[in-house]
């Protein structure tokens, strides 16, 4: 694990109760005997993370991410050490409670953002309150939260921008991980850069062109062929733009695919992030739907929808789109309605 500059105790997460703050922190001491007494692989994310490795901010509640398989091995281990614990969510969350303080015990962020091996290796420490603790890298809690970010969580953005302020990024690291979310990591940075925040060039670009394609030469000419798309043997492979004296290439997972004409309408090949683009912005500006935040993800011939809706009706609507825009697709919706119900005390994932 490679180590953060401590943060200043004057600069840590803070509350204008010390009965609060002795609390919290005495409960968030026993959530890490926990962890740690089972030998249980976690990490901190969530404003504990923020806090430690953004910017100075409070927090109420303590965000643990585990892999999915240990999900039920931390509720356990939780229960152990006295903490009441429920099964809140089976297909990501869980939660402990203990003298009125809140832990998250989440195995799946939002976008099936997942604590795999890559992420558990490249895990930072850093120093809260004193303590010594494990958060995933700032790169990995940038996505999460770049991903996290909605209308009703404006936070989550804010604590990515801090990222970009005060963390040490390792820009290729993130560029490779941005897979999960590229056009919501590019907005990001492009947000970040108006606000004079040093986002290098060649990375925007990377990811740009990564989702783009080779958009600079012939852009008019392409426009009118739509929806037609030139296949990628017959322009560049790879995005190259010089750093000093050496060069970046974007990944694989960045290139474009083949889309192609059939019988029935447009076929799409696997990893099109062209058409799947094009889906997004179908839903955010068609008027039966105006959704800005459903994940979409395509397995060959197959797209699955994800995210959360506030009325069945447009949860119907983003099928309805998705198969008018993919005729010869398997659709597969699992967007949920969302429930109404009081702000929750915890900060959603």
């Amino acid at each position: 694990m490679r180590a953060v500059k401590p943060i200043p105790p004057k600069d840590k997460i803070s509350t204008e109760d010390p009965e609060l703050a002795e609390r919290f922190n005495r409960v968030l001491e026993e959530a890490v005997e926990a962890m740690e007494g089972s030998g249980i692989r976690y990490a901190f994310i969530g404003g504990v993370a923020s806090g430690s490795l953004g910017r100075p901010r409070s927090t109420h509640d303590i965000d643990l991410f585990v892999m999915p398989e240990d999900a039920e091995l931390s509720l356990r281990a939780l229960g152990r050490k006295g903490f009441r614990t429920e099964r809140t969510d089976p297909a990501w969350l869980y939660k402990g409670f203990k003298d009125g303080i809140l832990v998250d015990v989440i195995f799946k962020s939002k976008g099936d953002i997942y604590l795999d091996s890559e992420m558990y290796q490249r895990m930072t420490s850093a120093e809260f309150h004193g303590k010594r603790l494990r958060f995933v890298a700032p790169e990995d809690l940038l996505i999460i939260k770049a991903v996290a970010h909605s209308e009703l969580t404006p936070s989550h953005w804010h604590d990515a921008i801090a990222l970009l302020t005060h963390a040490r990024i390792d820009w290729d690291y993130l560029i490779r991980r941005a897979r999960r979310a590229p056009r919501r990591i590019l907005s990001l940075l492009l947000y970040a850069q108006s606000n004079d925040i040093g986002v290098p060039n060649w990375v925007i670009h990377a990811l740009f062109e990564g989702i783009f394609g080779n958009t600079a030469e012939g852009a008019g000419e392409r426009a009118a062929k739509e929806p037609s798309v030139q296949p990628p043997a017959a322009r560049p492979q790879i995005y190259s733009a010089p750093r000093a004296a050496e060069e970046k290439i974007t990944p694989e997972w960045c290139r474009v695919a083949v889309r192609e004409p059939t019988p029935g309408g447009m076929s799409y090949h696997a990893r099109d992030e062209y058409g799947v683009g094009h889906l997004h912005e179908r839903l955010a500006e068609d008027p039966r739907t105006n959704e800005l935040d459903i994940q979409i993800e395509q397995s060959g011939n197959t797209i699955i929808l994800r995210g959360e809706v506030n009325a069945p009706e447009r949860r119907k609507a983003v099928e309805q789109v998705a198969r008018e825009y993919f005729p010869n697709t398997v659709i597969i919706n699992e967007v949920r309605v969302l429930e109404l119900k009081e702000p929750p005390e915890s900060e959603p994932l």
